[in-house]
């Protein structure tokens, strides 16, 4: 009997055992991939990896090292080619291999190599005059005691001594120059580097394991994607007219970073403003109380609970929906999706892993305009130009800074407020010197009248415009008269 308990205890120590064996004896791949894709959101991206594995007949587990350390496992995607079954995708963080560094930061430490093998040159170079110095101090005594040096080669000896230390003291004073000017480079590139790796650098990277099971070898090609937070885009905007009466050229531009720990290489890149990070769980309106609500109670409690009148609306996070327009330039293709859309950059771009902007350029648009100027005397002497652009909302304008050229001056920073646009959108191009405007008061409709405890006061303005330009010009004049309270 005691021998028979033993027998069953070893059996199943071994059906525990047995899961561990078989994942054991499961092969793990190394697996490279490179990203190709990335869907750049106003906040987060997600980044599309491509590669080709070859798969062994059983089972075995694929692993793809060096991804991002902030990859959100929630939103990782497999697919791939091939006769084979995927069995399960896991996500885990390797504290043990250190992260590889940014293009900028591999830039910056070569630098500073460079720098410190300089500086070792010029320290050792300077050790070699030290030394040569010394020597000709140990044998500055040229004479014996009992005989003299004639007085030719006491000369010639003197002025050997003091040319050469010369060269020596020059040299030394070089060297200390060029050798403080290199120490100062060294310090800058490293306060540079520990900023960097501060801000940038985790001490983790992901990798994604793929189990899978295939009936005989394979060649596979697969795909690999996941989310990101660390990056997004922001709209810019260049306004250039060369003259009034010509239409409006409209640079539309992308402020893009990221810095999620992995460069993005010669990737084609989708602009989108859609929301992944965001919940797309619609917005629920609670039960807006009239009147007093009352609120049972358990029993056995004879007070009751009054609630105050209130306006209560919970709304959770929602999504936009654009407006259903086609695309306009065949650099950049744009896509309406169900909640967003998207520009598709067709020029491959590098943004490294540094959180610094990148410029990315979207379109370029002819902007058909038309012109006025407008005027506030009582505020401002001055007529301002403004263009007036009507059927803006096929372009996808977004709320943005924007740089304002007017004939080839650039005339400042403006801010593109569509939210505040109707049906036509204005912005102003700067004063114009060619309108002159005067509002002076005038004498004749000014007076006082004093009726029992009433005071009138009549107050009269003149304003004038003048316009000194070839072109006639059409102008809004806006003033202000006070309202009685």
């Amino acid at each position: 009997m005691k021998n028979f308990k033993i027998t069953m205890l070893l059996l199943f120590a071994l059906l525990l055992l047995l899961p561990a064996i078989t994942r054991a004896d499961e092969a793990t791949q190394d697996t490279p991939s490179t990203i190709k894709e990335v869907t750049v959101f106003r906040q987060g991206a997600e980044v599309h990896r491509q590669g080709k594995v070859s798969i062994a007949a059983g089972r075995s587990v694929l692993k793809f090292s060096g991804l991002s350390p902030s990859l959100n496992p929630q939103s990782l995607q497999f697919t791939a080619t091939g006769e084979f079954t995927i069995l399960s995708v896991s996500h885990q963080l390797n504290y043990l291999t250190e992260p590889k560094p940014t293009r900028e930061i591999e830039a910056l430490e070569g630098r500073k190599k460079q720098f410190e093998q300089q500086f070792k040159r010029e320290h050792a170079l300077g050790q070699v005059f030290q030394e040569e110095e010394a020597l000709l101090l140990a044998n500055k005594q040229i004479g014996g005691q009992q005989n003299g040096v004639p007085i030719d080669g006491l000369k010639a000896t003197a002025e050997y001594f003091r040319q050469r230390l010369r060269e020596i003291k020059l040299e030394q004073l070089e060297i200390a120059q060029r050798k403080e000017t290199l120490q100062d480079s060294i310090n800058r590139l490293a306060l540079q580097l520990q900023q960097l790796n501060a801000a940038g650098q985790s001490r983790s990277v992901s990798e994604v394991l793929v189990a899978v099971d295939a009936p005989r070898a394979v060649r596979s090609g697969f795909s690999i994607s996941y989310l990101v937070a660390q990056a997004g885009w922001s709209p810019l905007y260049d306004l250039r007219v060369k003259s009034v009466g010509q239409p409006v050229e409209l640079g539309y531009k992308a402020q893009a970073y990221q810095q999620s720990g992995e460069d993005w290489t010669n990737v084609q890149l989708t602009l989108s403003t859609g929301k992944p990070m965001s919940s797309a769980q619609r917005p629920v309106l609670n039960t807006w109380w009239l009147r007093e609500h009352l609120i049972a109670v358990m029993a056995g409690r004879s007070q009751m609970q009054k609630m105050e009148i209130q306006e209560e609306v919970e709304l959770e996070d929602a999504t936009l929906t654009s407006r259903d327009v086609p695309a306009s330039r065949p650099q950049v293709e744009a896509y309406d999706q169900a909640t967003s859309f998207e520009f598709q950059i067709k020029t491959p771009y590098d943004i490294p892993s540094d959180g610094q902007q990148y410029v990315v350029s979207i379109a370029e648009e002819s902007l058909p305009a038309s012109y006025e100027y407008y005027a506030a005397p009582k505020l401002n002497p001055h007529a301002f130009l403004t263009a007036n652009v009507t059927d803006w909302e096929q372009y996808r304008l977004l709320n943005g800074p924007a740089n304002l050229f007017f004939e080839g001056t650039y005339l400042g920073k403006s801010l593109l407020n569509v939210n505040t646009a109707s049906d036509t959108l204005s912005f102003s191009l700067g004063i114009d010197e060619g309108i002159i405007i005067s509002r002076e008061k005038e004498k004749q409709y000014t007076d006082k009248q004093f009726i029992g405890n009433k005071k009138t006061q009549t107050i009269g303005w003149e304003i004038e415009l003048r316009n000194s330009k070839r072109a006639p010009a059409s102008i809004v004049v806006e003033d202000q008269y006070p309202i009685s309270t």
